[in-house]
């Protein structure tokens, strides 16, 4: 158990940042109205956020803000500024998801504190510890880990981990989903997602050329996480953040949550206590809930993760419809919960007016009891009743936060010092050890009748009333048979508080830079190559992105630059073919490789020595590939892929000195912003850009097919995973094709192919040396075409070939085509 167990609260405006301080939290991350990954949450503007640091601090909670987004180009200056304001105003932590804004900032600020954000996609000990070594203070990992992990990562290593306990989840991993900005132009990565997951999706069998019937139609919704009956075993595994989810939610929301989840950590750390109150569960699930999970930290994956049936708020169950009387307009239910007056229900909108039990009317009636209510409309006999809202709770939860009283006191030591003609002396020390001196403005005198006691003195000091402060052991030195006004102490009382609550508002850094220098004395992975010459190719290069040998097969007498090649277990075979055609080849690394996944890297270590040395490097999909790379094949070359969210000159920067080959920007960059992108390092660096291929939109823990068509819960593989034959299909009649690996994970794509045929001057003049094109689903004679067309208009882009017809520009391939993001810019 760690011992500085944090409490973590959403906060979304300033009513649920006194909500979550009150009710419990001792630590809140909120956004700016700059740069923040939930773009549709109030959040706080600069004079909000200098407020809501004193009244944190003052209250003993951290102030973590989240600039968890890809930074633009030209949004660098302003983010930089943006990032020195946060500094100054004594924020306590950046939630941070961009590589180069967060080199640059330890760079500048280096006793500025760090959280990787999840948008970092942090899922195994080796992404953990590559962030620690660069500097980062904290890492928030991955909703998909399990405890098991939780516990392996937190006994190696020495970062503090942060996780998701109770709210939202995302069914693709965090900082990997495109499908929002794909759809549409609202990224996930910009904290702007359009959560096309919570839309209606058919599973469509392509072989078959039939659907799957499925019980209901949001098949990429997920259900909400709930820990708290298990949140012993999450303390157990010693992570230091237990994060509540929710930054959009309401400020009830807030305090209802923390409450619970504060009293149940209490009760295990105080008491061994792993129960938790029925009411209070009944609570959480009133406050909002889409079905609840424990989610994959607690081991449960497939069906039990999702709810395909509606994605909004569920409520709680109280009952089933009897019967419903059209005439008289009256629903009859029969209650397992309890049903008041003032609850709204999910049947027939609006609260409940007036609860009836035969002629009487009550405003309460008990579980078990038959009853019936006003309703106009008609429902099936057996609808399930759910309650929605609950008004006693949510009247007991607003006076935690509207009545601006004090819930959470900050114990205090006191002293006072009265010495015959002169001033009298305070001082108040907290339990962080500020302390603070005050004097007051009268000199003390020889006492006419009463002398000032002790007893007398700690009183009034110890009227702190509605402070968030409270006196918990006072002594003093007083001279006898002196006096002094008891004005003058409560001057001196109100004085002493100002005092300590300025000095609470000011932290402390240096212990930050301290771990920091210390960290990067030792760090050899990250070292830097200085002097590196450029890499820019003279003319526009193609690589090819291959996943089985049939498409190596396709394309081995072409004349490509590189292969990169995914399939692990037949990257030998690869590696002969390549070689025998004079082919340069990559191994490309899988995007996801948890703590317990060693067969990539196990597979990889076995290869034989001289095949190895034929493969000219590792095309890197995550943080913890650097390390490993680093540790077994230093000699290879890095190729950075387009996973890994470059959108600014400072990552390119980042990975450029850090001996990357090659470098992928993000399938979201515009033309505007490679436009944008500074001369100086792209024309020093191989730059690459995605020209070819469906976008693979979403990877996820969840496999769609296996559950919806023979409830597998990752434990019934077989032939039927590996022939990618579904697709989800949209309310709009897009299909986005399936596909799993022997993990059950499940790849997302687009239902139309990127090509930017007509675009590769474009994009060459602008300094782009390589394109790729991504292989998925096509056959042999469609690869051929592809490839060999965009080689040629290569070539004519390069100025090695001035012959081009204009047929050269079209693929003539039964595809819908589409120019991905080079000319749709995201928000």
């Amino acid at each position: 158990m760690n011992k500085n167990l944090e409490l973590l609260a959403p906060v979304g405006s300033f009513e649920s940042l006194k909500a979550a301080i009150q009710n419990g939290a001792n630590a809140v991350y909120l956004g700016g109205k700059e740069f923040s990954a939930r773009a549709s949450a109030n959040n706080f503007d600069r004079e909000e956020l200098i407020e809501a640091v004193k009244y944190a601090h003052i209250r003993g909670a951290r102030v973590f803000v989240t600039v968890n987004t890809l930074i633009k180009q030209d949004e660098k200056d302003d983010f930089l500024e943006y990032i020195k304001f946060l500094y100054n105003i004594q924020i306590d932590a950046l939630i941070i998801q961009d590589i180069g804004m967060a080199s640059i900032i330890k760079k500048e600020l280096p006793d500025f504190e760090l959280h990787a954000s999840t948008q970092m996609s942090a899922h195994s000990l080796e992404d953990v510890l590559y962030l620690q070594n660069m500097g980062f203070t904290r890492v928030v990992l991955a909703r998909e880990l399990n405890v098991d992990e939780l516990k392996y990562i937190t006994d190696n290593s020495d970062v503090d981990i942060e996780v998701f306990v109770h709210g939202a989840l995302c069914v693709c991993y965090s900082g990997q989903c495109l499908m929002s900005s794909v759809l549409g132009t609202r990224s996930g990565n910009r904290g702007r997602c359009a959560q096309p997951c919570r839309q209606k999706y058919q599973l469509y069998n392509i072989e078959e050329d039939s659907y799957v019937d499925t019980k209901g139609q949001y098949l990429l919704s997920p259900r909400d996480l709930n820990t708290i009956e298990n949140i012993a075993d999450i303390i157990d595994s010693n992570v230091l953040s237990l994060k509540i989810e929710g930054r959009m939610k309401r400020p009830e929301y807030v305090a209802t949550v923390i409450s619970a989840y504060r009293e149940a950590i209490v009760n295990y750390i105080e008491n061994n206590d792993r129960g938790v109150d029925d009411e209070r569960l009944d609570e959480l699930y009133t406050i909002f809930n889409r079905k609840f999970t424990h989610g994959y930290i607690l081991g449960e994956v497939g069906a039990s993760v999702m709810n395909s049936e509606k994605p909004n708020n569920r409520g709680l169950y109280i009952g089933k419809v009897l019967s419903c009387n059209t005439k008289s307009k009256r629903l009859k239910i029969k209650l397992e919960k309890s049903l008041k007056k003032g609850d709204g229900l999910n049947v027939g909108g609006g609260t409940v007016g007036r609860v009836l039990k035969g002629k009487q009317i009550k405003d309460y009636a008990a579980p078990g009891e038959i009853v019936e209510i006003d309703y106009i409309g008609d429902i099936a006999k057996g609808t399930e009743v759910f309650r929605t809202s609950d008004g006693d709770l949510l009247d007991r939860v607003r006076r935690t936060y509207e009545e601006d009283k004090e819930y959470i006191k900050i114990p205090l030591k006191g002293n006072i010092t009265l010495k015959l003609g002169e001033k009298v002396k305070l001082s108040l020390e907290d339990i962080d050890g500020n302390r603070v001196e005050v004097q007051g403005d009268k000199e003390v005198e020889r006492a006419l009748k009463v002398a000032i006691s002790e007893e007398k003195a700690s009183k009034q000091i110890s009227k702190m009333g509605d402070t968030p402060y409270r006196l918990d052991e006072f002594t003093s030195n007083i001279e006898e048979g002196v006096s002094i006004p008891i004005s003058e102490l409560n001057n001196l009382r109100r004085k002493a508080i100002d005092s300590l609550s300025d000095k609470r508002v000011y932290i402390d850094r240096s212990t930050i830079l301290e771990n920091y220098l210390s960290q990067q004395k030792k760090n050899d992975v990250l070292s830097k190559k200085t002097d590196k010459e450029s890499l820019k190719s003279e003319s526009l290069l193609v690589n090819v992105s291959c996943n089985k040998i049939e498409q190596i097969n396709a394309i081995k007498n072409m004349d490509i630059d590189c292969i990169y090649y995914r399939d692990i277990y037949s990257l030998e075979d690869a590696i002969d073919i390549a070689r025998k055609n004079n082919k340069k080849i990559v191994y490309y690394m899988p995007r996801i490789i948890r703590s317990m996944e060693k067969n990539v890297y196990k597979t990889l270590l076995n290869i034989p020595k001289e095949k190895i040395e034929y493969l000219e490097g590792f095309r890197i999909a995550n943080y913890g590939e650097l390390s490993f790379i680093k540790k077994n094949y230093s000699d290879k070359k890095i190729f950075i892929s387009s996973w890994m969210n470059v959108m600014n000159d400072e990552s390119i920067n980042y990975y450029s000195e850090r001996s990357a080959q090659r470098i992928c920007l993000s399938q979201e960059m515009s033309m505007m912003q490679i436009k944008n992108l500074s001369k100086d390092i792209i024309n020093k660096s191989d730059i690459e850009y995605l020209a070819y291929g469906r976008t693979e939109m979403m990877i996820s823990e969840y496999c769609p097919m296996g559950v919806l068509t023979k409830e597998c819960s990752k434990n019934k593989r077989d032939a039927m995973c590996k022939k990618s034959t579904y697709s989800l299909e949209s309310d709009q009649g897009y299909k986005y094709r399936l596909s799993q690996d022997e993990n059950c994970r499940t790849t997302i794509y687009s239902d139309d192919t990127v090509s930017l045929l007509e675009d590769l001057e474009k994009l060459y003049n602008e300094g782009i040396g390589s394109i790729e094109i991504a292989l998925s689903f096509e056959k042999e004679k469609e690869i051929q075409e592809i490839v060999e067309k965009f080689i040629k208009v290569s070539n004519y882009a390069s100025g090695l070939d001035y012959n081009i017809d204009m047929k050269d520009l079209n693929i003539n391939i039964d595809k819908e085509f589409s120019k991905g993001h080079l000319y749709k810019e995201i928000d």
